[in-house]
């Protein structure tokens, strides 16, 4: 199965990348899971490590070219057909 995220890209000049997280718990306190070993370059995320029938919790972060990491994004949770 396969998941494709896609956010707002980040317009600040010293971007270098995000971070993409993932829960397989919908609710607030969840742990997260950094999916990337490597910044993602582009807007957008194919996680290819889902389950049919499952619904996964996102979030994604800025990381600047200096290694610091914003705050996450709001979280969003989808169903996997």
């Amino acid at each position: 199965m396969l998941f494709r995220s896609i956010w707002a890209p980040v317009t600040n000049s010293d971007l270098a990348g995000y971070n993409v997280y993932r829960s397989e718990a919908t609710d607030d306190g969840a742990k997260m899971t950094k999916l990337n070993s490597d910044l993602v370059k582009s807007p957008s995320y194919r996680d290819t490590a889902v389950t049919s029938g499952k619904t996964y919790t996102y979030t994604v972060s800025a990381v600047d070219v200096r290694a610091n990491e914003s705050k996450p994004s709001e979280t969003t949770s989808e169903p996997v057909p």
